[in-house]
């Protein structure tokens, strides 16, 4: 673009000294068109972006994922530039989209950019330190489940949207959605195993929103989005007017990027810590297995999925209906894909999940090894 710039601006100075200040409309006009048409030999009309050649490999792969209906982007980011970059069907660069439980691993930074700056004292905090004026009673065993267990999914708490895709229906339709989660049967020990639940976590939201004093979505702005470069987009609340902790947030597909920019650059965004590199290291690394619940997420961290291919270790932020964010370091890779998910059959869902994870690990991932 800046090549293009440089261009025009050179046509534009040409124009001016042989034909003067005093150029017709005509001459202008002409130039115009010629400016244009400068322009539009490098327009692309696939909607993509990205070097003008690459590999057969990473071809077929863009070429595969184009065959599912409901795929809206595909962004391959290593070694510091986006090497693919496309848009399907109703995607766009600029469009907003609601990106699920992607949402989920965006808690995880805003609450270890909390304990970072002491608002919060640190992840083995109680809940019942924040929450228990929330409820008329409760339990103090639940009091005394941690933030740190509400960022592993290891509460204990009765509900799992995995396999039950309609508890989290259950949980958003509550008359209260703190009331509903804290009322569940205790089933595990706290901390002893994985279950994924979003009421859970969207305890989260309601512990930073006490801590910090204002809403989640002001503290991400503040924090957060505006040093990213991120625009605050929609994201929705629950009842009571707390920002949901576990889905529901809209982001660009670049601003999905600049989060797995991040995290890659262990908390430094243009020379600027943003969060801790030791937060980093505890969110990336597999603190419960999942036995293996979901295709290559063996193992969570602080709600990220960690595992490894070929001797790759990777995370990856993961909402319904497939959209990631994947991040291979020691390979310098962010992989980045959304899909539509607003009225599509479950199954449907599920199978585009699988086959867009798939695809980025067998067939992207795969290619830099």
């Amino acid at each position: 673009m800046r090549e293009q710039d440089g261009m025009k601006t050179t046509l534009l100075e040409k124009w001016k000294s042989e034909m003067g200040e005093s150029a017709t409309a005509w001459g202008r006009f002409f130039l115009l068109a010629a400016l244009l048409s400068t322009s539009s030999l490098s327009c692309k009309d696939d909607n993509s972006t990205g070097p003008a050649e690459t590999s057969p490999e990473l071809e077929e792969a863009f070429s595969l994922a184009g065959q599912n209906a409901n795929l809206k982007c595909l962004i391959v980011w290593k070694d510091g530039q986006i090497v693919r970059e496309k848009y399907f069907h109703i995607g766009d660069h600029l469009s907003v989209h609601d990106v699920r439980s992607v949402t989920k691993s965006i808690m995880a930074t805003l609450i270890g950019i909390a304990i970072d700056k002491g608002i919060i004292p640190s992840e083995d905090a109680p809940i019942g330190n924040y929450i228990s004026s929330l409820v008329d009673t409760l339990e103090p065993a639940k009091a005394g489940i941690t933030i740190r267990q509400l960022l592993s999914m290891t509460s204990g708490l009765e509900g799992n949207d995995i396999p039950d895709v309609m508890e989290y229906n259950n949980w958003i339709s509550a008359p209260n959605q703190v009331e509903y989660t804290l009322g569940k049967r205790r089933i595990h020990q706290p901390g002893s195993a994985f279950g994924y639940n979003t009421g859970a976590c969207h305890l989260t939201s309601v512990i930073l929103t006490k801590a910090a004093g204002m809403s989640t979505l002001q503290f991400a702005d503040q924090y957060l989005f505006q040093p990213l470069g991120i625009e605050a987009n929609s994201w929705g609340k629950d009842r009571q007017g707390y920002y949901n902790g576990g889905a529901a947030l809209s982001l660009t597909p670049q601003d999905m990027l600049k989060i797995g920019q991040l995290y890659l650059a262990k908390g430094v965004h243009n020379g600027v810590r943003i969060i801790s590199e030791s937060w980093i290291e505890k969110a990336t690394t597999s603190q419960i297995t999942t036995t293996n619940i979901l295709s290559f997420g063996p193992g969570y961290g602080y709600l990220w999925w960690v595992g490894n291919t070929g001797g790759h270790g990777y995370f990856f932020a993961n909402g319904y209906g497939g959209q990631f964010i994947v991040v291979v370091p020691d390979l310098n890779l962010v992989v980045v894909a959304t899909n539509v998910w607003s009225g599509v059959p479950p199954a449907t869902a599920s199978q585009q999940w699988s086959s867009t994870l798939t695809l980025i690990m067998n067939n992207i991932v795969a290619l830099y090894d």
